[in-house]
């Protein structure tokens, strides 16, 4: 669904550009028509000829502002296109991550632990022994409430024990 959103807005944008791209062009062809036609009526006929050459660098000069102001829309759709696929992406991320942790008890004899505790003790305990908690790749925990206790194995070279409760 994310990457039919991204695709999406992508379109969207490039639309947009393309219809202020439009708009633009017809806004100066409108410009040199209308400069043409006072141009035309205000003129004589032996001066006619000067007049086209005006005419002929005005819309000279409307076609350079044009594409000037096509390119800068273009350059603002990929702007909007690129915060667009990392606003998408960072959803995505969140959405993941929080449908990826339940919450988990564990519950023996009357006694009651939240597996999210449970790992954060252990991430503590790994800390405190002279390890980066990014440094973490892996984590298997393993619950043995007849123990009271929880045993971990952290990228599956060191392990340990934590007490559940």
């Amino acid at each position: 669904m994310a990457r039919t959103t991204a695709r999406t807005a992508k379109k969207k944008a490039a639309a947009k550009a393309a219809t202020a791209v439009k708009a633009t062009t017809k806004a100066a062809e409108a410009v040199v028509e209308e400069v043409k036609d006072a141009a035309v009526k205000g003129v004589e006929p032996k001066a006619e000829k000067a007049v086209e050459a005006d005419i002929k660098e005005v819309a000279a000069a409307a076609k350079e502002t044009v594409k000037d102001t096509g390119a800068k829309v273009v350059d603002k759709a990929k702007e909007v296109t690129k915060k667009v696929e990392k606003t998408v992406k960072e959803k995505v991320a969140e959405v993941k991550a929080a449908a990826a942790d339940p919450e988990v008890y564990v519950q023996y004899q009357g006694n009651e632990s939240n597996l999210a505790v449970i790992t954060e003790r252990i991430k503590k305990q790994y800390v405190e022994e002279g390890h980066k908690e990014s440094d973490i790749k892996s984590l298997k925990i393993y619950l043995k409430p007849e123990d009271a206790s929880a045993y971990y194995v952290i990228n599956d070279n060191n392990s340990g024990k934590v007490f559940l409760f």
